[in-house]
């Protein structure tokens, strides 16, 4: 699913398409020496996040670009072919630890990964870099844990974290951080990327409505033929629903497809989301002609809280899973919360 992506992912601050005012600042940051001990990258799924953190980690360790800085010249680019470079890019750099805080949430996961070994001198370079991913995700106790090590910072440390929500953040967390905003990439640049790796024509523009912006979705999906098969099932299912006495019958068709579930639950999510941009005006409206007539209508005419309450439906959808809830339940209450809203703009 994501070849594309690894192939399109950048290596290097030259290679990063969109986002300049965020290689401007780290280059900056880093060609003055004035550095902060901590940033907070935030940003929808799929801006670069993450990517943008690792070249940053390649930047402050490469050593050709070490060298060229201690010579009095300006860049600051890491080249990507030093040892420290390609560590980094295997993913076994000694001096670059990486937590991915949505499957690691304890206050002890921290503490091995992170509070025991902060005040240890890095074993290669100048820096220990700390990258922690989804950081919203972290538990209150590791949240603690890591508030006092930034608040007591190491010399040669620093830490890059990531979130798509900043709001679930400890405000003091976010105050002890230079924060740094991604912006979603605009549609031209979407499509060239497409373009650029084979991806044109019907494909391009389907994977463009799908993605937020994201040029990671867009490169993820464009070749995903069972996400474009799941997401027909979706169309057909949940928004061409016609009777509420199908509701059972399609309920039923999915209850064995509980390894389907988040994957539904985002694509129903993403459908709505879809809907609510062609509303405000920020997507085209090409890009509701796959829905039947009556949420084409919708898009146009309904309600701003009428689509707030759906995208609603699908938070109370996911809250039901995590409450125990039978998997069959959980569609047939989502289904009828479409089913409503939609005979309301049914010809």
């Amino acid at each position: 699913m994501e070849s594309l992506y690894r192939k399109y992912r950048p290596l290097t601050f030259d290679s990063v398409v969109g986002q300049q005012h965020i290689v401007s600042t780290l280059e900056h940051a880093i060609t003055e020496g004035r550095l902060s001990h901590a940033y907070l990258f935030c940003g929808p799924r799929g801006t670069g996040k993450t990517t943008m953190a690792r070249i940053l980690a390649k930047a402050l360790l490469c050593r050709n670009a070490e060298a060229a800085r201690a010579e009095g010249a300006s860049g600051c680019m890491p080249d990507g072919t030093c040892e420290e470079c390609e560590l980094i890019a295997e993913g076994n750099p000694p001096d670059v630890y990486e937590l991915d805080a949505a499957s690691r949430t304890g206050v002890d996961n921290v503490r091995e990964e992170i509070i025991n070994s902060v005040n240890f001198a890095p074993v290669r370079g100048k820096y220990k870099i700390y990258i922690i991913d989804e950081v919203h995700m972290l538990s209150t106790a590791a949240f603690n844990a890591l508030l006092k090590t930034l608040e007591e910072p190491v010399p040669g440390t620093i830490f890059l974290l990531m979130t798509e929500s900043p709001s679930l953040l400890l405000p003091t967390i976010v105050s002890r951080c230079r924060e740094l905003k991604l912006h979603p990439w605009d549609d031209r640049t979407v499509l060239s990327v497409l373009e650029k790796h084979g991806v044109t024509g019907q494909r391009a523009q389907e994977a463009l409505h799908v993605s937020g912006g994201s040029i990671g979705k867009a490169l993820a999906v464009a070749g995903d033929e069972q996400y474009w098969q799941r997401r027909s099932e979706v169309m057909r299912d949940f928004f061409a629903l016609e009777r509420r006495s199908d509701i059972l019958r399609i309920s039923s068709t999915w209850k064995d497809r509980k390894d389907d579930a988040e994957e539904l639950l985002d694509d129903v999510e993403d459908m709505l989301r879809t809907l609510l941009l062609c509303h405000l005006g920020q997507r085209s409206e090409s890009a509701v002609t796959p829905y039947p007539a009556a949420w084409q209508r919708f898009s146009r005419e309904g309600e701003l809280s009428a689509m707030m309450r759906l995208l609603d439906a699908v938070a109370q959808a996911r809250q039901m899973r995590a409450n125990q809830v039978t998997w069959q339940a959980v569609v047939e209450r989502l289904l009828l919360s479409l089913m409503e809203e939609k005979s309301k703009w049914s010809t």
